[in-house]
């Protein structure tokens, strides 16, 4: 009897949606699709939305498309989980890339598409920013030039130089391992309270363009 006790179990547990637990506790993993939920970041709050939600075959996607003069915004969704993630997932494809683009040079900061995952503790903050560039490869990585006591930055590249526009590149990023390489081994990872996109050609004086989906955080 306890074989077929354990057999419906799992069972139950493989039936549940959206990877919900059996024991009432937070899913395993958790969406954050285009949609509403993202709106420019206050601090941006006076420039013009470059941002929009796409449809393309049934799914919905964020596109960005940046033209020079503009304002630089980024899109952010906040975020409010319970609970821990080490991994961020996600998808994106660039259309232009910015030319002559270099993260770690003054008036050339532009980069194809950015993700920012944003850590809050009390009264510090940390942002791990993950770049597609067009000039460092994976792996590349700086502390941001706007870090500050209570707010630390850093940037890496996550993927280029690019090979080609128009086709879709899956991202993942260890959230545990990135937070103790970059901020410190002995600092606790706080809580992840949202996301931020953001595409810029300002530097470089170019039209950038970029697609964004299927954001996933795991635990």
């Amino acid at each position: 009897m306890t074989s077929v006790r354990v057999f419906w179990a799992l069972v139950f547990v493989a039936m549940l949606p959206g990877g919900a637990r059996a024991d009432g506790g937070a899913p395993e993993k958790v969406s954050i699709p285009a949609g509403p939920r993202w709106k420019v970041l206050s601090r941006f709050a006076e420039g013009d939305s470059y941002y929009s939600v796409v449809d393309e075959g049934g799914a919905k996607l964020l596109r960005a498309r940046y033209r020079p003069g503009r304002d630089t915004v980024i899109l952010y969704a906040e975020l409010d989980l319970p609970g821990h993630f080490r991994t961020l997932r996600w998808r994106w494809r660039v259309h232009k890339f910015p030319e002559g683009a270099d993260e770690a040079i003054e008036g050339r900061r532009d980069s194809a598409g950015a993700v920012y995952v944003y850590f809050e503790a009390t009264v510090r903050k940390y942002v791990l920013k993950y770049v597609w560039s067009v000039k460092h490869p994976p792996g590349f990585n700086f502390r941001g030039n706007n870090s500050r006591l209570f707010q630390k930055i850093h940037l890496v590249v996550k993927d280029g130089p690019p090979a080609a526009t128009e086709e879709w590149r899956l991202a993942s990023a260890p959230l545990d391992e990135d937070f103790h390489r970059y901020f410190g081994a002995d600092v606790d990872v706080p809580s992840i309270v949202g996301l931020g996109v953001l595409t810029d050609g300002d530097g470089t004086n170019t039209e950038v363009i970029a697609d964004y989906a299927d954001f996933e955080l795991e635990r």
